[in-house]
């Protein structure tokens, strides 16, 4: 598997030389924006609202909008400097917390994290400590200009990393109302936590496949095979025209009879013409 970035854990005083891997891949099927009359792919153009123009990328640069039209405009030299740019890629970890205090909903995206450099005894020696204190690591990574809040955790012989949303982008339990209600009874309850030891079992990824995707790509083996079939039956004779088969056929009735007609003459001909130049030919002969 290809690498995304080389970089270091950075414990105390100690680097560990790691490498950062993905350990997701989105299969979600994607869809093209396409002409419905002639099937070209119809592409979005960068257009300036202001003055009607297609604008090339030359002349791009990033805005923050303070009011309604009004922007803080920054160049790539700016944000570049915001972003740390100079600034090694690593996993600096900040503390370290009981696994439980991570909230699943923090949780942006997930990686694998595995040793690099000549040795692996200082990515193994951590690995090994924090495993025996079942303890996760608060770090923060740098992934390419962004600089991110992490949970880093041993898993099946190696690391994880998960990139964590920040405190103030969660939005609390208590924006959501919960109506008042009346206590279950006794009985519902039994019935209710019953229900829930019928259903009980052990979690398997593959046992929930994306039924969405199979669908799509079926119908998409579907179309294809469709499309197969018709250019078999219509072969078109320019670029854009369909043939109908009726008359494709018929055509080719009316020129077979032809023929049949044409090849049925040519012998007859051919011997009046024979007999023609043998008249000639005896009547030269006899002057």
């Amino acid at each position: 598997m290809r690498a995304i970035w080389n970089g270091e854990i950075a414990f105390g005083l100690v680097a560990v030389p790691v490498k950062l891997y993905a350990a997701t891949k989105d299969l979600t099927p994607r869809f093209h924006l396409i002409h419905k009359e002639c099937g070209g792919r119809v592409h979005m153009k960068r257009w300036c609202s202001k003055e009607d123009i297609e604008v090339p990328w030359e002349e791009i640069e990033k805005g923050y909008e303070v009011s309604k039209g009004r922007y803080a405009k920054f160049s790539k030299e700016e944000l570049a400097e915001l972003e740390g740019e100079d600034g090694a890629e690593g996993i600096d970890i900040a503390e370290f917390v009981e696994p439980e205090e991570i909230d699943l909903a923090m949780i942006e995206k997930s990686y694998w994290v595995g040793p690099a450099g000549k040795t692996t005894r200082s990515y193994e020696l951590l690995r090994s400590a924090m495993e025996k204190r079942g303890k996760v690591a608060i770090a923060r990574v740098r992934l390419r200009t962004r600089t991110r809040l992490a949970v880093l955790r041993p898993r099946d012989g190696r690391f994880s990393l998960d990139t964590l949303r920040f405190g103030d982008e969660m939005v609390p339990a208590e924006a959501v109302e919960v109506p008042s209600h009346k206590q279950k009874t006794g009985k519902e309850l039994e019935l209710a936590l019953d229900l829930i030891d019928r259903m009980v079992g052990h979690f398997d990824p593959t046992a929930h496949p994306d039924d969405y995707r199979r669908a799509v790509l079926a119908a998409v083996e579907h179309k294809e095979k469709i499309e197969e079939v018709a250019e078999d039956v219509e072969q078109p004779r320019g670029r854009g025209k369909v043939i109908d088969l009726a008359e494709l056929l018929s055509k080719s009735l009316s020129t077979r009879g032809h023929r049949k007609a044409v090849s049925k003459r040519a012998p007859a001909a051919a011997a009046r013409t024979a007999k023609r130049g043998t008249k000639k030919t005896t009547k030269r002969r006899a002057a």
